[in-house]
C-alpha cells in the first residue's frame, strides 16, 4: 500500500467517523424502511470513496455528503416507484394456469426418487438442465472424467428403477383387473 493509498484511506475513515451518525439520522427520517437506511448510508460512503479526490475538504465535506445522501434517497424512491408500477402491471396481467401441475410422469418421478442424491443431481444437471459433462464438472468441482462415470452409473440406475417401477405398475394393473374374476371362480 502506497503512502497516497494510506492517506486516502485515512481521510475516508475520518470522514466516516465524523459524519456517519448524522448521515444515518438524515437517511432514517427520509427512508421508508430500515433496510433502505442501511443501503443509503453505504451508498453515500461508497460514492465518497470513489469520488474522494473530488470531495471538498474540511467543513465543506459535510454538506457534500448530505447532498449525496439526498440524491441516493431520491434514486431509491424512484426505483421503488418503478417497482410498484411494475408490480401493478404484472398483477393486472392474467396468469396462464398450467393444466398439468407435474411436468414429469409419475413413473419418472418415482424412478428419480429411488436414486441417491448424487445420482439424481448429476442426472438432472445433464438431462434437465442440458449441461455437458465438462460443465457439470465445473459445477460439482471435480474432473470431467469423474462426472462421465457418475453420469453413466446414474443413467444405468435410473433405467433399472424406471423399469422395475413399470413392471410393478403393470403387475398391479393386472392383479386389479384379474382379482374380481378370480373372486368369482370356484376351485
Amino acid at each position: 500500500m502506497t503512502d497516497a493509498d494510506r492517506e486516502r484511506r485515512r481521510r475516508l475513515e475520518a470522514l466516516f467517523r465524523e459524519n456517519v451518525a448524522g448521515i444515518a439520522s438524515y437517511c432514517r427520517w427520509r427512508s421508508r424502511s430500515p433496510g433502505d437506511v442501511q443501503d443509503a448510508v453505504a451508498d453515500v460512503f461508497l460514492i465518497a470513496w470513489r469520488r474522494l479526490d473530488d470531495l471538498p475538504t474540511g467543513k465543506d465535506a459535510r454538506p457534500w455528503l448530505y447532498a449525496t445522501a439526498r440524491r441516493v434517497l431520491a434514486n431509491q424512491a424512484r426505483a421503488s416507484a418503478r417497482r410498484g408500477k411494475l408490480n401493478e402491471k404484472l398483477s393486472a396481467q392474467p396468469i396462464a394456469v398450467q393444466t398439468e401441475e407435474d411436468p414429469l410422469p409419475s413413473q419418472v418421478r418415482g424412478a428419480l426418487a429411488a436414486l441417491g442424491s448424487g445420482d439424481r443431481e448429476v442426472l438432472l444437471l445433464a438431462e434437465w438442465e442440458g449441461l455437458t459433462p465438462a460443465e457439470i464438472a465445473r459445477v460439482m468441482r471435480c474432473p470431467a472424467v469423474t462426472v462421465r462415470g457418475r453420469l453413466h452409473r446414474a443413467r444405468r440406475r435410473f433405467r433399472a428403477a424406471f423399469e422395475s417401477q413399470t413392471v410393478e405398475e403393470a403387475n398391479t394393473t393386472v392383479r386389479a383387473s384379474v382379482s374380481p374374476l378370480l373372486g368369482r371362480c370356484e376351485p
